[in-house]
């Protein structure tokens, strides 16, 4: 009984198994992808991070409500129908849309573009929460020209963001011979 009953036998193909080469052939060499950066990609990324940019950091000085320039204009614009002006820089819809136009700048450092995309993001969220809080407003006052141009630079540097991408560039392998 302290025996199996059956004959433990190793299969002929397990896992991890590499054959020998075939007689008369030398082993194939190893091929590694290598990854590079696409000139125009990287231009293209360049230059549209950059008019997004610039399309929001010049909408901050346009007329965003009722001839009011983002930069007067109180930040509570974004969560309240209030559409007051303010003495602080600091604390307007237009010092955000800077700030934002800057960070979208400052993402063409690091190569993962991450930080131009979130800029990108955040101008379109600022332009449709300034867009609802308007038409919440009792009034029938239209969007002012700054508010679309951060919304197009938005835009632009959140596609920005996603251009300059990586591609894999694999050489073929060498083709084999016949050794005699």
């Amino acid at each position: 009984m302290g025996e199996p009953a059956h004959e433990h036998v190793t299969p002929a193909h397990t896992h991890g198994y590499e054959a020998p080469p075939a007689a008369g052939y030398p082993p194939a060499p190893a091929v590694a992808p290598t990854r590079s950066y696409s000139t125009a990609g990287l231009a293209a990324r360049i230059a549209l991070t950059l008019l997004g940019a610039a399309g929001l950091i010049v909408g901050a000085f346009m007329n965003w409500i009722g001839g009011t320039r983002g930069v007067r204009l109180d930040d509570r614009a974004l969560y309240q129908t209030t559409f007051t002006t303010t003495g602080q820089f600091w604390r307007t819809v237009g010092f955000a849309m800077i700030v934002l136009g800057l960070l979208a700048i400052v993402g063409l450092a690091p190569r993962s573009r991450w930080l131009t995309r979130l800029a990108g993001v955040l101008g379109v969220v600022g332009f449709v929460l300034f867009m609802i809080e308007l038409y919440r407003a009792p009034t029938d006052v239209l969007p002012g020209v700054g508010a679309w141009v951060c919304l197009g630079g938005g835009v632009v540097a959140m596609i920005g963001g996603f251009m300059g991408t990586r591609r894999v560039v694999a050489t073929p392998a060498a083709t084999l011979t016949a050794v005699e």
